[in-house]
């Protein structure tokens, strides 16, 4: 271990001797916040959410500047090979097309959408992405099948490296060659930046310069797929792929998909001491966390939402509150999935995020779409990263088998599949009234006044 590394792990550890202290003692005086939680895990879910605090106590480019440093302890997988690719800045002239008749359609311009994202500095240096195969290939690979892979992390952190266990795992489990991408980040590249470049990533995919490496793929043997944020880009990147009359994809997968900016859902408040995210959510530095924004809203009786998003101060790093409600950057708001791919989401039952995946599905339930949805007992945030839960490696195989079911020459997937899978990996339907009310809030900041009112 360098000399680097031991410090920052010295330094991160020590001043949390009284959180491991304390986690332990509740741990076997009252148990862990969820039955199913191991003392391993409890501990595991106590440290990142200490993580995931800081992200609030401290300046922005503090929280990128230690997320770069930790990409470079991030490992290779000894079973996996992995190369650099640089995708020519062509593709993005070429998505920048398909983006712009995108933004017109929705009547955003760049005084709408705050910045010149035609003339973004950092667009000139070619969007790069990392190649992940299996070392040993098995029965399961298939030559041309593709995941297009899109990392979490808010939309202002992580990369291709710090998100290699997910491109080796759907590599192996899914018998594909994964593409991820280090899209541009916010607050410097905003909305639209992330999408230009997975809508440039995409049109790489489908027809490659002579010297890529690879031959084109055909689109029905990709998948896009993503966690958090990167499942929201993954949704956003669909439609914007079907909007602009581009061929789809097999399919997309969604890993707690973080698609609803406006965090509407009930979920955000009832799972925050079961998951790791900042409390609240992600929101704009935790200046505009839910019970601050309901403090002012108190005097308000009657406002549409539109002029409500005007007066709160600015929400989310990715986009500012005038855009929250465009469907590329909250996908819970899209009516109408006529011409998409198969959908698969999954999500914990312990995450804050967990309700907008619900209401995404049964706001579609009678779409012409295969939609599958899976919502595991008692997991956090993205538990797909935990390995060592019985649930993770689960999912991961129930994502693997998709990849493999909706490419060329798999065995297809249900119209519509909406369960809850237990620690055991038992499956039952998922109720009726999943989320309470949701009819309501979706589409309003926190829910909309009401309910607001109410923290």
């Amino acid at each position: 271990m360098s000399q680097n590394r031991a410090s920052l792990i010295w330094n991160y550890m020590v001043p949390k001797a009284p959180l491991l202290i304390g986690t332990t003692l509740s741990h076997y005086t009252y148990g862990p916040p969820k039955p199913s939680w191991s003392y391993k895990f409890n501990i595991t879910m106590a440290m990142a959410r200490a993580f995931a605090r800081h992200l609030d106590d401290f300046p922005l480019k503090h929280s990128q500047a230690l997320s770069r440093l930790n990409d470079k302890y991030a490992p290779i997988h000894p079973r996996a090979t992995t190369s650099e690719s640089t995708v020519p800045n062509s593709y993005r002239d070429k998505a920048a097309i398909y983006v712009d008749g995108l933004l017109s359609q929705q009547k955003l311009d760049s005084e709408k959408l705050g910045w010149d994202w035609k003339h973004d500095p950092r667009a000139e240096k070619p969007l790069t992405g990392e190649w992940t195969e299996p070392r040993d290939k098995d029965e399961n690979f298939a030559e041309g099948r593709t995941v297009l892979y899109l990392h979490g992390g808010g939309y202002f952190l992580c990369s291709v490296k710090s998100h290699r266990w997910a491109t080796w795992s759907m590599a192996r489990l899914g018998g594909a060659k994964v593409f991820s991408v280090d899209y541009r980040l916010a607050p410097d590249s905003p909305f639209p930046a992330a999408i230009h470049d997975a809508l440039t990533a995409y049109l790489f995919l489908l027809d490659p310069p002579a010297d890529a490496g690879f031959t084109a793929v055909d689109p029905k043997n990709i998948v896009i797929m993503g966690d958090s944020a990167g499942g929201g880009l993954t949704f956003a990147t669909m439609l914007a792929i079907r909007d602009a009359g581009l061929p789809m994809p097999a399919g997309i997968i969604g890993w707690s998909p973080w698609i609803d900016l406006m965090h509407s859902m009930p979920s955000v408040l009832d799972n925050a001491l079961s998951d790791y995210l900042p409390s609240e959510g992600f929101t704009h530095g935790g200046q505009s966390s839910l019970k601050k924004l309901a403090k002012l809203v108190a005097d308000i009786q009657d406002e549409d939402e539109e002029a409500l998003l005007q007066k709160f101060p600015a929400m989310q790093h990715y986009a500012h509150n005038g855009l929250l409600n465009c469907k590329y950057v909250s996908p819970i708001l899209e009516d109408n999935l006529e011409g998409t791919c198969p959908i698969m989401i999954i999500a914990g039952d312990a995450e804050m995020l967990r309700d907008e995946s619900i209401v995404f599905v049964k706001r579609h339930e009678n779409a012409p779409t295969n939609l599958l949805l899976r919502v595991y007992d008692d997991m956090p945030h993205v538990f797909q990263m935990f390995g060592f839960l019985p649930s993770a490696r689960h999912s991961l195989r129930e994502s693997g088998d998709f990849i493999r079911n909706v490419t060329l020459g798999g065995a297809g997937v249900p119209n519509k599949s909406l369960e809850r899978v237990d620690v055991r990996g038992e499956r039952r339907p998922l109720e009726e009234e999943a989320v309470a009310g949701w009819k309501d809030r979706v589409g309003k900041v926190g829910g909309g006044l009401k309910f607001l009112a109410k923290l």
